[in-house]
């Protein structure tokens, strides 16, 4: 690889070291722009040191950006604190972005969240652009359905990705369990790495599975087969969600956290849960409501769809990323 062929160079980063490892290595030896696809970095940093064993790296990141603060949280990590910081509310304000973002000569992010939070660390040139929108794929959704086991007229609720804490399951599975009067199916399409919810939690009264790691199309028949998505999270990690916007563009309604990037997603797109002291409720009676009305479920569905159409579209992403990659390079 030679750098000097190349107008431009640009990394995408995220916070899974097993996807990103490669792409942090090769960015310390060719700097370039950045897609910053999380704003907290640090279970990158975390998975980095239980590959790799070095945590001398990570504590002295921590200490340099964060000083005794950072000492502590290091020690925390260290001593396998049963919430860890990259879980906890409280990573927002240490998200160890610092060194990647030291590393960009632009920087890419899909939200104002998280704009706003690292206009102050970096003096590199910063874009908003949406997180781009996908080609639809055409499912037999009748077909998916009966064989997750779904008989027909029945209602399907999905999840998507890897099970985490803060994915709000907990509370999730408590609302629906609250349900009664219908029948209706929860199906996570994704893996449970941290046997968060296997075996399930017992007190379940309705069918519930989790596919485990599925290839990405059986993954989107999943959600193109459903009738409405969960994708809350809290506390946000400033992530900019593939996921969502896959479910938004197979026009599905979906239940999200108003906090983060998903906050900025208009009202009529989604549905928005705040994480408050009602958050278990709200959830019970969004959910309630789309179940028992379809219009309710179509009309926010067509409305989701329309919007990732309409702003995330790829040509439009593309012709954005063209423009800043310009403005960073001086380039034609």
């Amino acid at each position: 690889f030679l750098p000097q062929d190349y107008d431009a160079i640009v990394y995408h980063m995220g916070n899974n070291y097993e996807a990103h490892g490669y792409i942090y290595e090769s960015l310390q030896r060719y700097p370039g722009i950045v897609v910053l696809h999380d704003y907290v970095m640090q279970s990158f940093y975390a998975e980095r040191y239980e590959a790799e064993g070095d945590f001398s790296h990570y504590r002295g990141l921590l200490e340099h950006y964060y000083g005794d603060l950072g000492r502590e949280i290091a020690e925390r990590i260290q001593a396998r604190s049963p919430m860890p910081i990259w879980e906890s509310p409280e990573a927002v304000r240490f998200p160890l972005c610092e060194e990647i973002l030291a590393l960009a000569n632009g920087v890419v992010v899909h939200s104002r969240f998280i704009h706003d939070r690292i206009r102050p660390l970096t003096e590199a040139p910063i874009a908003v652009i949406p997180h781009h929108g996908h080609v639809l794929r055409q499912f037999d959704t009748s077909a998916v359905r009966h064989e997750l086991g779904i008989p027909e007229g029945e209602i399907l609720i999905s999840s998507a990705g890897y099970v985490s804490r803060n994915k709000r399951f907990d509370l999730i599975l408590e609302a629906l369990s609250d349900l009664e009067g219908f029948p209706f199916h929860f199906v996570i399409a994704g893996e449970d790495r941290g046997r968060l919810l296997t075996p399930p939690p017992s007190g379940i009264r309705f069918d519930f599975q989790i596919t485990g790691h599925l290839p990405l199309d059986r993954m989107e028949a999943i959600i193109a087969a459903s009738d409405m998505c969960f994708n809350l999270r809290y506390p946000t990690m400033g992530e900019s969600s593939g996921v969502q916007i896959r479910m938004m563009g197979y026009g599905k309604p979906v239940l999200v956290t108003n906090l983060g990037s998903y906050a900025e997603f208009p009202d009529y797109t989604v549905l928005k849960v705040d994480a408050d002291l009602d958050e278990k409720e709200i959830i019970r009676r969004f959910t309630l409501a789309l179940v028992a009305d379809k219009d309710l479920r179509l009309s926010v569905g067509r409305e989701a769809g329309a919007f990732v159409e309409r702003e995330c579209s790829i040509p439009r992403c593309a012709e954005l990323y063209t423009r800043f990659i310009r403005e960073c390079t001086g380039g034609d």
